[in-house]
């Protein structure tokens, strides 16, 4: 699969139609982060997917601040906001929470210090999610996902 940046279509590039896939652009402030996870609780309302809300939002938080903590600076050198890609893809029984970040560091889980305040993002992802991962990261950054189970709205 190609990588997936800044430009192009990326319902094109996976294959998927809009009604299956939203994407918001977040930056890595406080009011860019809130409005990622709100924007992830209407999707996922919308698409009726009810169930996996409070999970997803879970996950997705968890998912922006490891990409805002580790992966954007505060600012680009142009003074502009730094800022990643949130994606959320709707598939059957589950839905796909994909972070794409500049950073081409991989995330891996840490080991905290029993009373760390910090540290534990990836426990939580990996305890929430049915499963998660990381493209292979390229010069250009890389895309972290998880995927949590969702039963439909009756």
């Amino acid at each position: 699969m190609p990588a997936i940046s800044g430009e192009g279509d990326w319902g094109l590039l996976l294959g998927i139609s809009a009604a299956e896939f939203s994407v918001h652009r977040f930056s890595a402030d406080s009011a860019g982060l809130h409005h990622a996870r709100l924007f992830a609780r209407n999707v996922l309302e919308e698409w009726g997917l009810s169930s996996c809300v409070d999970d997803a939002v879970i996950v997705v938080g968890e998912l922006i601040a490891n990409a805002a903590r580790h992966a954007l600076e505060p600012e680009n050198r142009d003074g502009s906001a730094a800022t990643a890609w949130l994606g959320l893809v709707r598939r059957q029984q589950a839905v796909i929470c994909a972070v794409a970040d500049p950073s081409p560091c991989a995330p891996e889980p840490q080991q905290p210090e029993r009373l760390s305040e910090s540290g534990r993002g990836l426990h939580i992802v990996e305890a929430i999610s049915s499963s998660w991962g990381c493209s292979p990261p390229q010069h250009s950054g890389k895309m972290v996902w998880a995927r949590v189970l969702a039963a439909p709205d009756l």
